[in-house]
């Protein structure tokens, strides 16, 4: 399918420049409800952040953002609802789509594909297929198979396991090769802290062998600049605000010290000016600091993702353009 806009010159093969002033590793757990999504989200991040629990029905409604620090990089975590587990995709199933992309713009750096050990249902196998199919040729050299219920396995060495596991599975390890974890989200302390070292290690690599880029397209650029201008717009605003409220601050403490004929008073008053308009400032700072946050979280931008979809059918083919 044609690309939904012109590829920009400083990108090639789907692939972005990551910003050198961007430490982050931002991932994006997919697959199907039920697969340990969540669990997983909250063992990479080693807190609990994302709801989870056994459930016949997805636990998680919309996409959540978690990040956590690993050997001095933030690490942003983007945990999805059951978006696979059906053949036609609903309004609500775009709007999701649309809030991985603003929570994950200008890309994510690895997308993991979880899917649970054990009996490997058509179902789960048409989720994958999914997956597979929504993202692209491209974007498999991010993509990395994290396999849950590792406890499952009871001792069993996982390589073991892959000689009885049906036929499919194995076709997936072929076609990733050694771009896989397994995990166990019961694990507590050591072991927690070693499944979580290995696959953010692994994710560093892929990077690395990725040049250091983030998988993106023009979809997500287009994203990723109209989030940068609504960042500005935000910031400009909370610039203005704090003029405005700094030359207030002034004027009423200017009246209250030309009031005074105690030097010392006016000293105590200036001092105290001083410090309103420097917790002002910070205070900010602060929020010009979280104006991503807030256009990641605005319905507008996820109305302006929507509107550049033009259709439903073109969701699933979207990110190989």
């Amino acid at each position: 399918m044609a690309a939904l806009y012109p590829s920009k010159s400083r990108t090639s093969h789907g692939l972005g420049n990551q910003d050198p002033r961007d430490s982050q590793l931002r991932l994006v757990l997919v697959g199907k409800t039920g697969a340990g999504k969540s669990a997983t989200g909250n063992s990479i991040l080693g807190k609990k952040v994302f709801p989870s629990g056994f459930s016949a029905v997805s636990i998680t409604r919309s996409c959540k953002k978690g990040d956590s620090t690993w050997n001095g990089r933030e690490v942003v975590v983007v945990d999805t609802p059951g978006i696979f587990d059906t053949e036609v995709q609903d309004a609500d199933t775009c709007k999701e789509i649309a809030r991985c992309m603003a929570l994950t713009s200008p890309g994510p750096h690895a997308l993991l594909l979880v899917i649970p050990l054990g009996r490997y249902t058509p179902e789960e196998q048409r989720a994958t297929e999914k997956v597979l199919e929504m993202f692209g040729e491209r974007a498999r050299k991010h993509m990395i198979l994290l396999f849950t219920r590792k406890d499952d396995l009871e001792g069993t060495d996982f390589r073991d396991y892959l000689k009885e596991a049906p036929e499919v599975i194995r076709e997936l390890m072929d076609k990733f090769g050694d771009r896989y974890c397994v995990f166990n989200n019961r694990a507590t302390g050591a072991e927690q802290e070693d499944q979580r070292q290995q696959l953010l290690v692994l994710v560093q690599r892929v990077v690395a062998e990725c040049k250091g880029r983030c998988f993106t397209n023009n979809m997500y650029q287009k994203v990723e600049e109209r989030i940068q201008k609504q960042i500005l717009v935000i910031q400009e605003n909370y610039r203005a605000e704090l003029e405005r409220q700094k030359a207030q601050i002034r004027q009423e403490y200017e009246e209250k010290i030309r009031m005074l004929e105690d030097e010392l008073e006016q000293q105590k008053q200036e001092m105290q000016m001083r410090r309103q308009l420097a917790e002002r400032e910070a205070f900010c700072a602060a929020r010009q600091q979280n104006a991503r946050h807030e256009v990641e979280n605005q319905s507008g931008i996820l109305e302006f993702i929507l509107g550049l979809f033009k259709v439903v059918s073109l969701v699933f083919s979207l990110f190989k353009n």
